[in-house]
């Protein structure tokens, strides 16, 4: 038996504390809550790279290669707004047969609302091996206005949370809950991302089948989700009864 009270004495101090401070008798209880939220944003980080001894022939096939990246993107539903310019690039290096080679690197953000048709249809592209010298990463993530609604649902959440385990604890303690004094917050977000293989190799083996290419994993499975949680302090006055 005593080993059992000392267990739950011991969980309670984890989540309170009461004090004497020079204000008066004080309790602080934290109140904590937690979801997992599926992303609303998907981005394919679309990296192009074209090489070549002629600087000027290097940068043309690039563009040529963009341009006609930028027709799949539309053709498939996406829109100029969704493709967004993050890099591009020129660098001049020595091959192995000790000439010069100019390497020009062209990548892009293609961000857009989370839609795994969408998705599915664009690696369904890829896999036809019309595209050459791409790498795509493909990463998910909350969009600011989702955030920002799924924590302030979760700060109340909190708040009730730390609300009836101060009272449950001045029960407890025979004591009554005054004002408040203080409130802080803390939010934690637990960042998740995918990366896919690399495309250059499955683009180039498709080529050697005619028959249709094999759905990809977003033609039955669903993102994974992220959490989101939120914990929150409140220290009240301790009134005598």
């Amino acid at each position: 038996m005593i080993k059992k009270l000392t267990l739950i004495t011991a969980l309670i101090l984890t989540s309170f504390s009461f004090a004497q401070t020079n204000n008066g008798n004080e309790l602080s209880s934290e109140g904590n809550s937690k979801v997992k939220v599926k992303p609303d944003i998907a981005i394919f980080r679309i990296s192009i790279e074209k090489r070549n001894t002629i600087e000027k022939v290097a940068i043309k096939e690039l563009n040529e290669e963009v341009e006609k990246l930028s027709k799949t993107l539309l053709n498939l539903g996406f829109t100029s707004k969704n493709i967004k310019v993050s890099d591009y690039d020129i660098s001049k290096n020595e091959n192995e047969e000790n000439k010069n080679e100019y390497v020009v690197t062209n990548s892009l953000n293609i961000e857009f609302g989370l839609d795994n048709k969408l998705i599915d249809n664009f690696y369904q592209e890829l896999q036809q091996g019309t595209h050459s010298d791409l790498n795509v990463d493909f990463v998910t993530q909350i969009s600011s206005e989702l955030e920002k609604s799924t924590k302030l649902k979760l700060v109340q959440l909190a708040i009730e949370d730390a609300k009836r385990n101060a009272e449950n604890m001045s029960k407890s303690l025979n004591v009554k809950l005054g004002d408040v004094k203080n409130v802080s917050k803390f939010g934690n977000r637990l960042e998740y991302s995918g990366k896919f293989a690399d495309l250059k190799v499955a683009a180039a083996e498709s080529r050697k089948f005619s028959a249709p290419m094999p759905k990809t994993s977003f033609d039955k499975f669903e993102v994974e989700e992220e959490e989101l949680e939120e914990s929150i302090t409140i220290t009240f006055e301790i009134l005598k009864k």
